[in-house]
């Protein structure tokens, strides 16, 4: 029993290692790509109907890193904002399945192929269900704003400021406990799970797809968290293309997203959804299986491993400090004094923090505006009215109600 808890922590020290540098790197990217392209930006080119909006929502969602609580209110807003059900669709599934920080950790562990063929999967994945929901599923009726919110110049300065705040602040804070559970377990796996009995029943077909599917599409985890998992699982055999189709089904599905879809857009529409990711985690699994033609696992695995190991201690401890000071700092105190406060029960993470901060302070009026997260608790002071403030949570995929 000792010996088996001493090499689980060992595991697990190697992939806090392992996984750090790549997490910085992504930080840094998506600090880029949040300065310069922005949700504002995406919104402005999905209100158009057919193939391009769904191909647009698509591309746009690729990059982003967005976990899957985090893009359920940002689909929500896209919606409102006049995107079609199929656009909207379609990045619900490529936005959690990948993104640029997931893409650099995906190397990392699982090597150059993985890292490739994961966001082509997104991108197929994506166009594939808008694409039926569209010939498949009934049009709307009901006709939609589709004209771009105004937005006031922004300096250079101001968005890299607000980038990097994202990218080294929100970011890290949103996926800190994920990444860290994903650490975790991969490092419990390797440890724990013995290697003859893995090996017999994760390198069967017939076995791995259904059982991996099972697991996954009511599983919440992350697009970076479930590399390591996903790791650990090949180092005791899983086949590659089972592992493939627990990081697509994982990170595009869940219960929370299965339960959005349904009330959002119907039963036709969840069917497409769960249907189409099966099918397409299951059809890349095997051809990620074929194209490799049996190749060791272990000369695939574990590419971070080439970097300095004095680089990987100096990042992971970066990454533990970001971490910790998002979630030392933000301690909720309340103001003392607010003109309205809000219930916003779909907040769940820091990004959606973020979101409805932003949304707010873009009122006229506003003066001040505090998020208590933990408390799904917006309060706002200044010369501005209930209405306002609702319809602006709204708009953004959130729903809110005053509190008296």
């Amino acid at each position: 029993m000792i010996d088996i808890l001493i090499d689980a922590i060992k595991q697990i020290w190697e992939f806090a290692l392992i996984v750090s540098p790549w997490l910085i790197l992504g930080f840094l990217f998506s600090a880029l790509i949040h300065a310069f392209i922005g949700e504002r930006f995406i919104r402005q080119h999905l209100g158009s109907g057919g193939f391009s909006s769904v191909w647009k929502a698509t591309v746009f969602g690729i990059p982003l890193p967005i976990c899957s609580c985090g893009v359920i209110p940002l689909a929500a807003g896209l919606r409102k904002d006049g995107a079609s059900k199929a656009a909207t669709m379609s990045f619900l599934v490529s936005t959690p399945t990948t993104g640029i920080d997931s893409i650099f950790v995906t190397y990392a562990f699982l090597g150059a192929t993985f890292a490739i063929v994961r966001p082509i999967s997104a991108l197929v994945g994506g166009i594939l269900v808008g694409t039926l929901v569209s010939l498949l599923v009934k049009r709307d009726d009901e006709k939609v704003d589709l004209k771009p919110a105004s937005e006031r110049p922004v300096s250079l300065k101001d968005r890299l400021v607000d980038g990097f705040k994202y990218g080294f602040g929100v970011l890290p804070e949103d996926i800190g406990k994920t990444v860290m559970v994903g650490v975790l377990l991969g490092g419990a796996i390797s440890a724990i799970i013995p290697q003859d009995i893995s090996q017999e029943y994760l390198s069967n077909p017939v076995i791995a797809y259904p059982l991996v599917l099972l697991i996954s599409v009511p599983l919440y985890v992350c697009a970076i968290g479930s590399v390591p998992i996903a790791a650990a699982m090949m180092t005791k055999g899983l086949m590659p293309g089972a592992a493939l189709a627990f990081l697509i089904a994982g990170t595009a599905t869940n219960a929370v997203a299965i339960a959005f879809v349904a009330k959002k857009f119907g039963k036709n529409v969840i069917a497409i959804y769960l249907l189409s990711i099966m099918a397409l985690a299951v059809a890349f699994g095997l051809l990620l299986d074929s194209l490799l033609g049996g190749a060791v696992a272990k000369d695939m695995l574990f590419k971070g491993r080439d970097l300095p190991f004095l680089l990987q201690l100096a990042c992971l401890i970066l990454f533990v400090g970001l971490v910790l000071r998002g979630s030392l700092g933000t301690k909720e105190k309340g103001m003392p004094e607010a003109k309205f406060t809000f219930h916003v029960p779909d907040m769940e993470c820091k990004h959606c923090q973020m979101k409805v901060e932003q949304a707010v302070k873009e009122l006229p009026g506003v003066r001040n505006v505090e998020v208590l997260l933990g408390d799904n608790l917006v309060k706002v002071d200044g010369e501005v009215d209930e209405k306002s403030i609702e319809e602006k949570l709204e708009k953004a995929g959130y729903k809110a109600t005053k509190r008296e």
